[in-house]
């Protein structure tokens, strides 16, 4: 049975259970890491929104801690984050790794928390779907929350063949508050969070994986194919309760969204959102958005979490230089079929100018076809161009300049990290973004304002 496990209550669990494996682990192997960084953030910009943040400095902090201890025939693993920033809207906690692993012969088995990445795409994946992503800053950590979990693999000559069985539900994150950055004018209340099936009737949440590499030709190539059958980690938006007109009580809010809720999941909504958003579309001017943007929050948006099944492919085919690559994944929600894919690839420029330093070049494509009552999305129609300058240098310097276009409305998004080793044990890292929209309704105009220039120390232990 899958049950909601918020991070907030997962926490002091796990801190019993290192408490427990440190003490039984007297005598056996072990090994530990950390960092700590401090950092200030610098946004060129009033928020769009009343109660964001005014345009200055934020200081924030993060902490790391991972290691691998022996206990019996196995090894416990854990690696734990956090972040804290002065307003408060990016505070975050995060188990990403908590897990005992064995081995025996061709199988191997994994329980506890755990975090799977199955991208193999640069811009962003469309595959992983059994660890939430961390949206409180979605523009400079590509976050996945960790979510407990028993693995199952076998090595194979082939390949290898994985079975997971997820038995717990962790929440993506989102923005929090007023002064929170990188939201829309209405913000989440995850507290109400709905799911399509009631959670005392939810079944463990399944899915099956396969990963290969062959020799083809000259070159190498790594082909997956999975499979996911479960709640999603995605959050579709229900319109919360509105009290600014007047009192609204908690059955009547309860009674409205069930309403909703059933609406959407029989695909029989009493106003199409389609014929919603070309009336908006007739309506709505720059002018009337910015007056809205300054009223304050009258509701929220509650997390609506569906079932889903999805199928998920990729390949990526690497000879010398040149890597080509895609992903792609295929939603059936009941009501409607989608699909998400990324198709690519990159060239990497060694010894660029007689020198140590190479230069890779990105370039892909983003492609979603999913309906105005699934997930919201930005990656609908886009290009993404990047580029990779590592100079191969002792302070392992790299920078990484990326840009994402819609093709449709021509809005931007420009991101750049610039990192570098100070000393053997300290680094420092600088990482900037920046929105263009041409009007209300583009899809990045919600963080037009939020343009960004941070620095950050990390010194490592």
């Amino acid at each position: 049975m899958t049950v909601s496990l918020p991070l907030r209550m997962a926490a002091p669990g796990a801190a019993a259970l290192l408490t427990f494996a440190a003490g039984s682990a007297l005598a056996q192997e072990a090994s530990f890491n950390g960092s700590l960084s401090a950092g200030l953030r610098y946004y060129t910009e009033d928020g769009l929104y009343a109660g964001q943040s005014s345009s200055g400095v934020e200081a924030f902090g993060e902490m790391t801690l991972g290691g691998e201890i022996a206990l019996g025939a196995g090894r416990l693993t854990f690696d734990l984050d956090g972040i804290l920033d002065s307003t408060g809207t990016l505070d975050r906690g995060n188990i990403a790794e908590l897990h005992y692993s064995q081995s025996f012969g061709d199988w191997s088995l994994l329980a506890g928390f755990h975090t799977e990445n199955w991208g193999v795409a640069e811009s962003r994946s469309v595959m992983n779907v059994m660890n939430p992503v961390d949206g409180t800053d979605p523009l400079v950590q590509d976050t996945l929350l960790g979510t407990p979990m028993v693995n199952l693999n076998y090595h194979s000559g082939i390949g290898t063949f994985s079975a997971y069985a997820l038995l717990g539900f962790i929440e993506p994150t989102f923005p929090k508050g007023d002064e929170g950055r990188f939201r829309s004018l209405l913000q989440w209340d995850p507290d109400r969070a709905y799911y399509e099936e009631d959670r005392d009737a939810r079944n463990v949440d399944l899915a099956l994986r396969y990963a290969g590499y062959f020799a083809l030709g000259n070159g190498s190539l790594d082909v997956q194919a999975t499979y996911f059958n479960g709640t999603s980690r995605e959050a579709l938006a229900m319109p919360g309760c509105i009290n600014a007109l007047g009192p609204v009580n908690e059955a009547m809010c309860d009674a409205i969204n069930d309403a909703i809720a059933d609406g959407i999941a029989q695909g029989d909504m009493p106003v199409d959102a389609d014929d919603f958003w070309d009336t908006m579309d007739d309506i709505m001017t720059d002018d009337l958005a910015s007056a809205l943007s300054g009223l304050p929050p009258v509701a929220g948006l509650i997390p609506y979490y569906r079932k889903v099944e999805q199928v998920g492919l990729s390949a990526v085919y690497a000879l010398n230089d040149l890597q080509l690559r895609a992903e792609a994944s295929w939603h059936d929600v009941g009501t409607e079929e989608y699909l998400s894919a990324v198709v690519g690839g990159d060239y990497t420029f060694n010894g660029l100018g007689g020198g140590d330093g190479d230069l890779t070049v990105v370039m892909e494509y983003l492609y979603d076809d999913r309906g105005a009552l699934q997930p919201v999305t930005v990656f609908e129609d886009d290009l993404f161009l990047g580029m990779n300058y590592r100079l191969n240098n002792a302070r392992d310097t790299e920078v990484k300049l990326g840009v994402f276009h819609d093709i449709s409305s021509e809005a931007r998004l420009y991101t750049l990290r610039l990192s570098s080793r100070l000393t053997d044990s300290s680094s420092f890292e600088v990482n900037a973004s920046h929105a263009t929209t041409t009007g209300w309704n583009d899809p990045l105009a919600f963080i037009k304002d939020d343009s960004f220039v941070e620095v950050k120390l990390t010194t490592y232990f």
